[in-house]
Parts: C-alpha cells; sequence; structure tokens
C-alpha cells in the first residue's frame, strides 16, 4: 500500500512511454549520508531501468564524504555550512549544505567514471551574488551569473559531452553553492533512474525547518520525485524526553510540504533500525540497552503511514527486532559497530537490498532476475 503512483511510474519507464528520468528522493540521517545503504538500491534500480546520473552532490560537506562514480574535490577558501546546528542561518536546500566563496582561487571539481550530457548547478541566488564560472572537459569556461532580484533558488543547466567538471566563483560577489549534479544521456531510449540521497550525520527530521521553504519547494518542482523515503528517527530514538504528539506533527508537517510540491510521489517511511546503548533501557545483554523512544518511534510512522495512504517499513523488524543491533555488533564477521547505531557496509548492504525489496513487492518486474550493474563506456 501507498507505492501505487511510485510502481506506475516505473511500468511507464519499462513499458517506453515515459520520456523523463524516474526519480527517488532519500531524506535522513548518518544511516545514508554514505552510499553503503542507497548503493544497493540504487545499483538495482539502475541495473534494471538505466542510470540516469547522480543527484545533487552539495561539493565535499564532510571528510568522508565519497559518492559511488564520482570524484570530488575542493581547493581554496570555501565555507562550507551544515544546517544541522540549531543556531545555523540560511539559506538551505535539500541538500542541507551550503558552500559558500568569492573568489577565484576557490575551485571545485567532480570526476565521473563516465561522459555525462549535461551539469545542473543549484544556487541560492540574490540581489548581491556573483557568477559562477563552470568549466566542463577542455571546453572554454561558461560565465553563469546568480544574481536575481529576490533571494531564492537559481538553477543553471548546461549541455555537456565531458566526464570531468570544475567550478569557480568569477569575483563579482559570493557564490552559495547548494548543489550540483550531472544527467547521462538516455540509453537504447529509456530515460533511466535517478537516486537522490542527503544524509547528515546526526540529524533528525526537525533539520527540515530549518531549511528555506522557496527553496526547497523550486527545488522539488524541478526535481519532480515519484518516490520520497523519510529516513529520520535513529537520533531521535536515543532521546528519552521526546514529545511523542510533537514528533507526529512535525513529521506530518514535512510530509505536506513535500506533497504540495511534488503531488505525484508515492512516500516511503521507513521506522528506525534497533539500535542499543549502554544504561537505560530494556537489557540486550553486556551492559547494552534498548532506548524505549525507538519503539515508539517506529509506531508514530505507522500511524502516519496508514493515515496519509504512504508505504511503512520497519528497519528494526529487518534486522531481525529488538537487539538485533547487539547480535549484529558481537557476531564473528560483524554487521554493526561497537556502538551499536551505525551499520557496517555489509550489514548496510543487507538492508538496503531488502528495503529494494520491499519497495518493489506488487510488482511483476520485481520478480524478474536482477541485471547486472549497467556499464557505461569510460573515458
Amino acid at each position: 500500500m501507498g507505492l501505487e503512483s511510485f510502481h506506475a511510474a516505473l511500468d511507464a519507464v519499462e513499458a517506453g512511454t515515459r520520456t523523463r528520468p524516474l526519480t527517488v528522493l532519500h531524506l535522513g540521517d548518518s544511516h545514508i549520508s554514505l552510499d553503503h545503504l542507497p548503493r544497493a538500491l540504487r545499483q538495482r534500480w539502475q541495473a534494471r531501468f538505466d542510470d540516469a546520473g547522480r543527484g545533487l552532490m552539495p561539493g565535499v560537506p564532510f571528510r568522508y564524504y565519497a559518492p559511488d562514480g564520482f570524484a570530488l574535490s575542493m581547493r581554496g577558501p570555501w565555507s562550507v555550512v551544515s544546517s544541522l546546528p540549531q543556531t545555523t542561518e540560511g539559506p538551505f536546500g535539500l541538500q542541507g549544505f551550503r558552500a559558500t566563496a568569492d573568489g577565484h582561487d576557490a575551485v571545485m571539481t567532480l570526476a565521473a567514471d563516465a561522459p555525462f550530457a549535461a551539469v545542473t548547478l543549484e544556487v541560492a541566488g540574490g540581489p548581491d551574488t556573483g557568477a559562477v564560472m563552470l568549466k566542463l572537459g577542455d571546453a572554454a569556461p561558461f560565465r553563469l551569473s546568480t544574481r536575481r532580484a529576490a533571494p531564492g533558488l537559481v538553477r543553471l543547466t548546461v549541455p555537456a559531452a565531458a566526464s570531468r567538471a570544475a567550478l569557480w566563483p568569477a569575483g563579482n560577489g559570493p557564490v552559495h553553492l547548494l548543489g550540483w549534479s550531472v544527467a547521462f544521456a538516455p540509453h537504447k531510449g529509456r530515460p533511466g533512474v535517478r537516486y537522490d540521497s542527503h544524509g547528515i550525520v546526526a540529524a533528525t527530521a526537525a533539520i527540515t525547518a530549518r531549511w528555506d521553504e522557496g527553496i526547497v519547494a523550486a527545488q522539488l518542482a524541478a526535481l519532480q520525485p515519484d518516490l520520497v523515503i523519510l529516513g529520520y528517527g535513529t537520533n531521535e530514538g536515543f532521546n528519552d524526553g521526546l514529545d511523542r504528539a510533537a514528533y507526529k506533527a512535525l513529521v506530518a508537517g514535512l510530509m505536506d510540504r513535500i506533497g504540495t510540491a511534488a503531488p505525484e510521489a508515492s512516500f516511503a517511511l521507513l521506522g528506525p533500525f534497533d539500535g542499543a546503548r549502554k544504561g537505560t533501557g530494556e537489557a540486550c545483554g553486556d551492559g547494552w540497552a534498548t532506548p524505549p523512544k525507538l519503539a515508539v518511534l517506529r509506531a508514530v510512522m505507522g500511524e502516519l503511514a496508514a493515515e496519509k495512504g504512504a508505504f511503512f517499513w520497519d528497519g528494526s523488524a529487518a534486522m531481525g527486532g529488538r537487539c538485533s543491533v547487539h547480535r549484529w555488533a558481537i557476531a564473528k564477521v560483524p554487521l554493526a559497530y561497537a556502538d551499536r547505531v551505525h551499520l557496517r557496509s555489509a550489514g548496510a548492504a543487507h538492508l538496503g537490498e531488502a528495503l529494494w525489496t520491499a519497495l518493489m513487492d506488487g510488482r511483476a518486474a520485481a520478480e524478474r532476475p536482477a541485471c547486472r550493474p549497467s556499464a557505461r563506456p569510460r573515458g
């Protein structure tokens, strides 16, 4: 239940009656800040329906940021700001980060494993913002203005035939980059799948209240996601003072805002994975215990899914239920780290496969053998 629109979009891609990429937007915390969990979903969908490109990448927002298929770098005086701190000032979009610079010596580069057909920049523009220089491969750079009369999103797309790109401020005002992405050309007439995953370590759903509503609405209108996955709850689950009603209202409001800007999207709400801590809670062994609010959060997400016609997936149940994270951490080949919160790559891959199967359940196509990941020409 709740995935009918998404499944219809998959059917249209498979039947060849759809021309724009099928798009998945996944928002959450540290579980998707790296590609360990999204990789399983992205590879399965892109192997079956082809690769439309990577979602927006906000520069290099943290040390270990390494999206599959891309090499990213930043040099010079870039200032990267996260929307995580409650006192932070915007603007922010769906990526939750902003990279700002105003001089020629601040350079950001991107190299892809395969040639791409277009580059899109999303920038927070305003009356005082400057131009950005964009160089594709060995071609002369483009000069693209980010200035606009009122503050808001500036979205710039440039056709390309390259596997490398670089950008830097032109020097006539600050540039506030929210993210950039590449698109691959359709393969054999198939529009392919684009999977945008934006995770911030230590994030809760409350972080979304610090994102600029106008920018986010404009991003969603451009993105036109077919499926929106909300993966918050892990960090909230360790807050013993969490207000159940307030949290439900917060997530419901987030769903309403996204639904208004992306009315065709299906929603998938993820119940948080199992977690444990030293100290209070229901015992799991060796001094580890389950924080009681994790179960409360899963119940809230299940209720919201039922009330709003969304899909619900219980991440803890997929792991094996309460205390499974403790078992995963002490296994001969551990699937979770010793903190009993974060997943090792093998554990994340296992859960990514389980989530993909659940999201595809009910489609005849889900029963077909998976193809190998699509191999685009290199070079």
